[in-house]
C-alpha cells in the first residue's frame, strides 16, 4: 500500500485544454467522443488504449456521471483518470478519495491498495457514499475483505453504489446460443485480475453485501454496454421459461445502505463452499515456485 502522487503538470494541461477543463455534462453527452480524445492526449501512456477504452465504456460513465454524489466518496477500484476527472468536475461539493492499483499517470493522488487483503487508509465511518463500479468481478482471492473495508469505512445509513456484469442477461443467452462464451472476459491475461474470474448474480450480490452489514435498497439491472439487440423470438422465449425478465439486462445495478458493522468478513456457503477465502495450497503454490518460461 502506498500514495501515488498527482501528476500536476498532467492537471495543469487538462485545465488549460478548454475542451477538457469548460465541458458539461450534457456538452459531454454530445461530444463524448472528441472529449475522451483529447483529455487522453494529454497522458505520455496509452492514450489510444485508454480513450478506446472510454468509448468502450461510454454508456457505463455517462450513467455514472450524470449521478449526484455529497459528502465525502470512496471510489474503490478505479484506475481510469478520464472517470475520476469527470466525478470530481462535475460534484464540486464531494470529496473524492480513490483507491486503486498502481496508475503510471494520475492527475489527483490516490492510494495504491490490494483491496482483497490490505486495510483500506481511512478511519472508521469516514465516508457518506461509496462508489464500487466494475470491480468485484476481477476479484479471485478475497471479495469478502473487500467489501468488510467498505463497510467499516462508511458511515451508519451511508450509501453503497455497485455494479458488475450480469452473467445472466440476454446477451449472455445469445452467446450460448451461437456458441460463444459468455464471459466476454474469460481470456488468459498477463495479469490475472484482468480477466473476469468470477461473474455476479443479483442474488450473489445481495447474499454478499447482506452478509456484511447491508440493507439493499434496490437490486436492478441496466444495459450500460449496448451489447443487446432486440429480438423477438429470444423474448418469446424469456417470456415463456422466466419471471425475471427485470433482471435479464447486462449489468447488476445495485444501491445499498450500511446498516450494522460485522466484526469480521463473512463467507456465506452460496458462495464460498469452503467457508473461507482462497487458499494459497495446491496448485497455485506450485505455480508460484514456477519460472516464466524463455522462448
Amino acid at each position: 500500500m502506498k500514495l501515488i502522487e498527482a501528476n500536476e503538470l498532467l492537471l495543469a494541461a487538462l485545465e488549460a485544454d478548454a475542451l477538457v477543463a469548460n465541458v458539461t455534462l450534457q456538452d459531454l453527452r454530445h461530444r463524448y467522443e472528441q472529449v475522451s480524445e483529447a483529455f487522453h492526449s494529454h497522458f505520455a501512456w496509452g492514450s489510444t488504449q485508454h480513450h478506446e477504452n472510454a468509448i468502450f465504456h461510454k454508456i457505463r460513465y455517462l450513467d455514472l456521471l450524470s449521478r449526484r454524489w455529497q459528502g465525502r466518496v470512496l471510489d474503490v477500484g478505479n484506475d481510469k483518470p478520464f472517470l475520476s476527472y469527470f466525478l470530481k468536475r462535475f460534484n464540486p461539493g464531494a470529496i473524492f478519495e480513490t483507491i486503486s492499483n498502481e496508475i503510471p499517470e494520475t492527475p489527483f493522488t490516490l492510494h495504491e491498495v490490494d483491496i482483497e487483503c490490505d486495510r483500506f487508509p481511512f478511519d472508521d465511518e469516514h465516508f457518506d457514499q461509496v462508489i464500487f463500479t466494475e470491480v468485484i468481478e476481477h476479484l479471485w482471492r478475497n471479495p469478502s475483505h473487500c467489501v468488510f473495508e467498505i463497510n467499516r469505512v462508511l458511515k451508519p445509513s451511508g450509501l453503497l453504489y455497485l455494479t458488475t456484469p450480469n452473467p445472466c442477461d440476454r446477451h449472455s443467452l445469445v452467446c450460448v446460443l451461437w456458441q460463444a462464451n459468455p464471459n466476454q472476459r474469460s481470456g488468459y491475461y498477463a495479469t490475472l485480475e484482468s480477466g473476469h474470474l468470477h461473474l455476479w448474480t443479483v442474488k450473489d450480490v445481495q447474499v454478499l453485501l447482506q452478509a456484511h452489514g447491508f440493507d439493499i435498497v434496490s437490486a436492478t439491472t441496466a444495459d450500460l454496454y449496448g451489447h443487446t439487440r432486440d429480438d423477438e423470438n429470444v423474448e418469446r422465449f424469456i417470456r415463456q421459461i422466466t419471471p425475471h425478465r427485470d433482471l435479464m439486462n447486462e449489468t447488476v445495478v445495485v444501491h445499498a445502505h450500511k446498516v450494522s458493522t460485522p466484526g469480521a468478513p463473512a463467507y456465506p456457503a452460496e458462495i464460498f463452499p469452503d467457508g473461507c477465502p482462497v487458499q494459497f495450497a495446491g496448485a497455485i503454490v506450485g505455480f508460484s515456485r514456477c519460472t516464466r518460461p524463455t522462448n
